[in-house]
């Protein structure tokens, strides 16, 4: 089966484009023709962006990405060339269009484009032949139902791992926040409990300080002290002298009655 890209398109035409864009063509085809594909794209990429209207260059891009392996951006680059006057391009575009999308194992698609190319230009030999094979081929057995079953299964299974996933990461998150929550709340108590402390240990110093300035107070000073001692050392006295007095008195009493029971006597 014949599925390369069909040749590459190439116009040097002085009259139509300026040299700049002719020698960056040129330049392209040359990458393209050393197998430097990426750098050929690179090229064909800048010069549309330059000139969008080259719908060649399309074509010329589509083949380098089919060489690169990238059969959507070659299916890209064809569908956009489509646009083609010339026939015998336009039949290598429906042609290559057919390649890409047998590589993609896209069997009908693939017909469809072959047939357009043949519609095109009958005698293309090589868009028969691979008709024909294809017309040959068996039809593409049915997509297995246990198969499918089974995707579908990965599917959920993954969208529940997913979830689970998001409800773990949900409640950890949950979690850490209740932590904070927690160890905000011991701080806060821990805190208040300081405060108390010091409002008790405040407490109790002033107690005791009142204590000893009451103490204070009820003791005398040693001035006050002296001057206490000599007023008892005064009263005492006093109190001696009036003992004394009064003794005095009680013995000349009983002298004077003595003295009255003699004179009795003697009477």
């Amino acid at each position: 089966m014949i599925n390369r890209p069909r040749r590459l398109i190439i116009y040097i035409m002085l009259v139509f484009f300026p040299l700049l864009t002719v020698f960056a063509q040129s330049s392209a085809k040359k990458a393209f023709d050393a197998q430097k594909y990426e750098e050929a794209v690179e090229a064909w990429n800048k010069l549309l962006e330059e000139n969008p209207d080259l719908k060649d260059i399309h074509y010329n891009q589509g083949n380098a990405n089919y060489r690169l392996g990238d059969l959507d951006e070659a299916i890209g680059s064809y569908e956009k060339a489509l646009s083609l006057k010339d026939k015998n391009a336009l039949a290598d575009v429906y042609y290559n269009l057919g390649n890409a999308y047998l590589n993609k194992q896209e069997v009908e698609k693939a017909r469809d484009f072959y047939k357009q190319a043949l519609r095109i230009r009958p005698g293309d030999q090589d868009a028969k032949a691979n008709l024909e094979l294809l017309n040959h081929m068996p039809p593409p057995p049915p997509q297995d139902q246990n198969s499918e079953d089974g995707e579908d299964d990965k599917e959920k299974q993954d969208k529940q791992d997913k979830q689970n996933k998001d409800e773990q990461k949900d409640s950890d998150s949950q979690d850490e926040n209740e932590d904070k929550q927690e160890e905000q709340q011991q701080d806060q108590e821990d805190s208040e409990g300081d405060e108390e402390d010091q409002q008790d240990q405040q407490q109790s110093q002033d107690e005791q300080d009142q204590g000893e300035q009451e103490q204070q107070e009820q003791q005398p000073s040693d001035g006050e002290e002296l001057v206490n001692k000599e007023e008892l050392m005064n009263a005492q006295q006093l109190l001696d002298a009036l003992k004394d007095r009064e003794t005095e008195n009680m013995r000349e009493q009983i002298r004077l009655k003595t003295s009255g029971k003699d004179n009795e006597k003697d009477w």
